[in-house]
């Protein structure tokens, strides 16, 4: 799968997603009585690392980088307005990538993650404007090799798997509490637990990358976000 066609079915799950979990989510609000409040957007940059990722022993030599990074989106309707909090649910979703420094035939060898998520934010404080956050995601991840010629658009895929999996966070809206409609600066922790086995060269170009077992890859996944989220 090349990286415009995972884009592509990556946008279409987020799509179907969402109008599958916003009318649902407003209408049980709406049977609660408690929907007082617009839905809450944010899209954001993050910087991640994943320990086990970077110990993986490829049979060409070298290693992935400690820091990897992405961009993500999501969105949330209110479900139920309480006297010390605000329950949310929605869904979200991310594309990451971690580079290396593995020899490779063409330029490079990335690591890429790309997932789609139900989640719900429990928004707390007497301004709500800090969440803990919970969700069900699905990844795709794959390693492969890029030509980093922006004229070209080769690659070589070494290696694909899913796997589902469950993931906790906090959210931080520095700028708007979540009892005004503004938009502003948003921080946020997550850490995706997941597990996807051994990785291997499932297809060779000329010469091994992964070789037959290059270690397993499983969780933690620190993603660290600093993004811009409204209502």
């Amino acid at each position: 799968m090349n990286a415009t066609s995972r884009a592509k079915r990556f946008l279409q799950l987020l799509t179907v997603a969402g109008f599958v979990t916003g009318p649902h989510a407003a209408l049980f609000a709406e049977e609660e009585g408690r929907l007082h409040d617009a839905p809450r957007w944010e899209a954001w940059l993050a910087l991640s690392t994943w320990p086990s990722l970077n110990e993986l022993q490829p049979a060409a030599g070298g290693s992935f980088k400690q820091l990897g990074y992405g961009l993500g989106a999501a969105a949330h309707w209110p479900v139920g307005q309480f006297q010390h909090g605000e329950l949310m649910l929605g869904v979200e979703g991310a594309v990451m990538a971690t580079d290396s420094d593995v020899p490779v035939l063409l330029d490079d060898l990335l690591a890429r993650d790309g997932y789609l998520a139900v989640s719900a934010k429990w928004f707390f404080s007497e301004a709500r404007n800090v969440s803990l956050d919970a969700g069900v995601a699905y990844h795709l991840v794959d390693i492969a090799q890029l030509d980093t010629d922006y004229n070209s658009s080769v690659e070589f895929e070494s290696w694909e798997e899913t796997a589902a999996g469950l993931f906790l966070g906090t959210t931080w809206d520095v700028s708007g509490g979540r009892s005004t409609n503004d938009g502003g600066l948003s921080l946020g922790l997550k850490v995706h637990f997941l597990d996807f086995g051994t990785v291997r060269d499932e297809s060779v170009f000329v010469t091994p990358v992964l070789g037959p077992d290059a270690g397993d890859l499983d969780g933690p996944v620190y993603a660290f976000q600093i993004g811009y989220s409204w209502r």
